[in-house]
């Protein structure tokens, strides 16, 4: 399929040499597809980035996966989805484009539009998670800091271990999923130690602990 080889060869260049330093071009020779031919599947070198951060977000996020267990009300499977953002990820899952993206981000205003969306999407999938985990309108606010929390720790993570900071990651990530899980249970708590929680939350930092937890 002439788009999947535009975008694999952009990927490959992208990752090898930077954006700045790959052109429409280059990408035409690395592919084998004629420079007009790709300006008819895309409008620019930007719209090729656009096309491989959503292809990649959709195979992380496995949105229909986390759907269909919320349907299920699999709550097993809901928690495994949203711990995959602070887990280990797999040597499949690793992916350099990533970093280079959300470095050109602060400099492309472009790409810094289709981080922010593809954000924006990733971030409510996991406000459907924890609305399933931790149900109940007096938690939105709540709910919605914590999965902005895991967003950033998530691509905190990610630089440590593109790094090799690997050890002192994965310790990190171990240590934020038992945050979470603290703070997911004390949400599903009966609605009399809710309010107590909150009322802690405003006036003292709250204490945290626990591990990885199934429910």
């Amino acid at each position: 399929m002439r788009r999947q080889r535009i975008i694999n060869a952009a990927r490959m260049l992208f990752v090898t040499h930077g954006f700045h330093a790959t052109g429409v071009a280059q990408i035409a020779k690395e592919s084998g597809i004629a420079v007009g031919q790709i300006y008819r599947d895309f409008e620019g070198k930007e719209a090729i980035v656009a096309a491989i951060v959503e292809a990649d977000c959709a195979n992380f996020v496995a949105q229909d996966s986390l759907h269909r267990a919320i349907s299920a009300r699999d709550s097993a499977a809901v928690w495994g989805w949203l711990c995959r953002f602070l887990s280990k990820p797999k040597e499949s899952e690793t992916d350099p484009l990533f970093a280079e993206i959300v470095a050109e981000s602060a400099r492309n205003d472009r790409i810094a539009a289709i981080f922010n969306r593809t954000n924006k999407e990733v971030l409510g999938y996991m406000l459907d998670a924890m609305a399933f985990l931790a149900p109940g309108e007096h938690l939105v606010e709540r709910r919605s800091l914590l999965a902005d929390l895991i967003l950033t720790q998530s691509l905190g993570l990610m630089q440590k271990r593109m790094l090799r900071s690997t050890p002192d990651a994965d310790l990190l990530a171990k240590t934020m999923l038992s945050l979470v899980e603290r703070d997911i249970k004390e949400m599903r708590a009966d609605p009399a130690r809710q309010s107590r929680a909150a009322q802690d939350t405003e006036e003292a930092p709250a204490k945290r602990g626990s591990i990885c937890f199934m429910f």
